[in-house]
């Protein structure tokens, strides 16, 4: 007799948890911390970082990293995946860097996502601004994250 499937929820967050755990492991060098993986259905966006989102009883503090299910779908996985990276490197921003005003995404982080092979653009294209307030991304060929 075989193992029953995994219930969705335990197989989607396992599947979440797996992906941040290799890129941290091979884009962060295994620096960042833990964090709480969440699904959130915020319109008009792929994903979100929030700093010290949520603590425990006895204090103990995280940050979450919310992707929104409704694009998985409707996205290549890669697209989710390179939203996931985004979202990693504001917390590595906020844990190692100095993060811009509310949702800006400053020079220190677009020079991050090109050091992992994801290029910062306004329109997620090339040719786009490199920062500013609401910022996709598209991959460099041959960059750390194509590999």
């Amino acid at each position: 007799m075989s193992a029953p499937a995994p219930e969705p929820t335990e197989r989607t967050y396992a599947e979440l948890r797996l992906a941040y755990d290799v890129f941290n492991e091979q884009l962060f060098e295994g620096r960042l911390p833990a964090c709480l993986l969440t699904l959130q259905r915020e319109k008009h966006t792929y994903g979100y970082f929030s700093k010290a989102r949520f603590s425990t009883v006895d204090g103990q503090v995280t940050d979450e990293i919310a992707l929104n299910p409704e694009y998985f779908a409707a996205s290549p996985l890669l697209e989710t995946l390179q939203t996931l990276v985004h979202e990693m490197c504001h917390l590595w921003q906020a844990h190692f860097g100095k993060p811009g005003r509310g949702r800006y995404h400053n020079h220190e982080w677009a020079q991050k996502m090109e050091s992992l092979g994801l290029m910062p653009s306004s329109t997620g294209r090339p040719g786009g601004r490199r920062v500013g307030d609401r910022m996709a991304d598209f991959m460099l060929p041959g960059g750390r994250f194509a590999r």
